[in-house]
Parts: structure tokens; sequence; C-alpha cells
């Protein structure tokens, strides 16, 4: 499964769930008349139609960072959680891994931070910090645990990453908690800036254990 997949499959979900069904539904449906999902399954799938389609923009971004010895791992499934996935996982040439969550916002406000939250103009969204940080973070102790059981006493810095298409982001880029949230055209300069010392064989050996750690995302959290 590529990039923005899983999203674009709880789009197409949410809106076949709010489909009418029953005697009445099926009346409309044999006079012509098709049965329309409610406004809430209809805004409810745009927000996870425009998150598939800035996991695909950010994709296409970071997929210019291969040549430079960067791996990446596209719609992955998080290990002990059922039902999320990780947009990108992506290790630099000196085997960091940055899980990147990417967002596409309307234009219309900023994105900037209000104790610790992320907001959009007056919006508020309390979680979306927090879900970064406890995906990370289960990354990051199963990965460390993966390493250990294959004898490696190295340590491997994860450190999450928000790209933000579309909307404009106050003062460029900031950080709130220790998630950096970039605008979409600062996020190849400010991934290069993360990148480390290269040390090849170590990346690649790091994202092949990521490989197998993540497996690809399938909907309900089965694999």
């Amino acid at each position: 499964m590529s990039a923005g997949n899983s999203a674009q499959a709880r789009a197409d979900a949410t809106l076949q769930a709010a489909q009418p069904t029953g005697l009445w539904a099926r009346t409309r449906a044999y006079f012509g008349f098709g049965a329309e999902p409610s406004a809430e399954a209809v805004e409810e799938a745009a927000n996870w139609e425009a998150g598939a389609e800035g996991e695909r923009r950010t994709a296409e971004l970071v997929r210019a960072l291969a040549p430079e010895g960067w791996f990446g791992l596209f719609d992955r499934h998080i290990p002990g959680l059922d039902v999320a996935n990780v947009d990108i996982a992506l290790i630099s040439p000196s085997g960091k891994v940055i899980p990147v969550d990417a967002k596409l916002w309307h234009r219309h406000a900023v994105v900037h931070a209000v104790k610790d939250q992320l907001a959009h103009g007056d919006k508020k969204y309390p979680r979306v910090i927090s879900s970064v940080l406890f995906e990370t973070s289960q990354i990051d102790q199963s990965l460390h645990n993966a390493l250990a059981r294959r004898g490696t006493d190295r340590t491997v810095e994860v450190t999450p990453l928000i790209a933000m298409h579309n909307a404009p982001v106050s003062g460029d880029g900031f950080t709130v908690k220790g998630v950096q949230v970039v605008p979409a055209d600062r996020l190849l300069s400010v991934l290069r800036e993360m990148a480390g010392p290269p040390d090849p064989e170590w990346a690649a050996y790091v994202a092949g254990v990521l490989e197998q750690l993540l497996p690809r995302y399938v909907e309900g959290g089965r694999r």
C-alpha cells in the first residue's frame, strides 16, 4: 500500500457506511432517487481525503532524498496499536528515524501553537501533538527492543515531524513539545539539517529492521 492509501480507504468507507439502508432507501432507489450521506459523513470523508492527499504530496517531496542515502517507509502500521499508522517513516543517512505526520489544511488560517497544542486559526487540535508523541514512543520502544534482540547496543534517535501543506505556518515553522511543525516548502531543507553524519551501513541496517517492524498498514489494523 503506497502513501495515502489507508486514509483514502477510510474516506471511502466513511461514505459507504453513511449510505442509508432499509425499506425507505430501497424504495427511493427503485424510483431513481439516490440516497445521500449525511453532512457529517461528507465532512469526515473530506478530512480523510485531505489527509490522503497530504500524504501523497509529502511522499513525492521526500522521494527526492533517496539519492542522498535516505530510506522511506510509507503508510506503515505501528506495533502495539490496533488502528494507528505512521504516514512516512524516514531513515536518514546517519540512521536517525524521523516519523513524518503529513497534514493538508485549508489556507485561510495560520497554523500556530497554543499552550502546547496545535491550532489552526481559532480552532484547536488538542490531540495532534499528543498522538504524534505517543506513536513516536511506540516506534522508539519497538525499535529499541528489536535492536536489543539482535544484540545491537547502538541507540537510534527517533524524532517526529509534522509536514503542513496548504496552510501557512507561524514563523515559517515552530516546535511544540519536541515536535517540529514545518511548511511543506521547507520540509526537505529541515530534513537535511536533521540528517547527521553519514553512516550508510548503519542507516541500511536500521531501515531493514524497521521494514520488518512496521508492516504495511491495512484498514482495521490487520496485517
